[in-house]
């Protein structure tokens, strides 16, 4: 039988408390787009969210001065946002550091994709 874990499913106030301005503006915009896609949970956890439709298709860890957002696609993107990238045999993972909610629109075609493949 298959069960979703759910220790810390909830909206992401928890993890931005103390958190710069512009963290928590950067990591709002990154929400508002993700939810404007369809169902999804937030799991989060400390410093950690995770946002999954059918499977997680991106997780954010809030730091100090950014919000790092893994974005789990398919494929290989070659994008200089991207810090790093980390590929297995089911996914590819693109690392990017936003530090400005304005940045998010760059990454809002990744996240689309992200979330349309987790939904198979």
């Amino acid at each position: 039988m298959s069960q979703r874990h759910a220790c810390g499913a909830s909206d992401g106030t928890n993890v931005l408390r103390g958190r710069p301005e512009a963290v928590v503006r950067t990591y709002a915009a990154v929400e508002a787009f993700v939810r404007s896609l369809g169902p999804i949970e937030l799991v989060t956890r400390e410093r950690y969210v995770l946002f999954r439709s059918v499977r997680i298709f991106a997780d954010l860890v809030i730091m100090a001065g950014a919000v790092r957002v893994a974005i789990h696609l398919p494929r290989r993107v070659e994008d200089p946002r991207f810090i790093k990238v980390v590929e297995d045999r089911k996914k590819v993972t693109h690392v990017v550091n936003l530090t400005a909610a304005n940045e998010v629109e760059g990454i809002k075609g990744y996240l689309r994709e992200a979330y349309q493949t987790s939904l198979t």
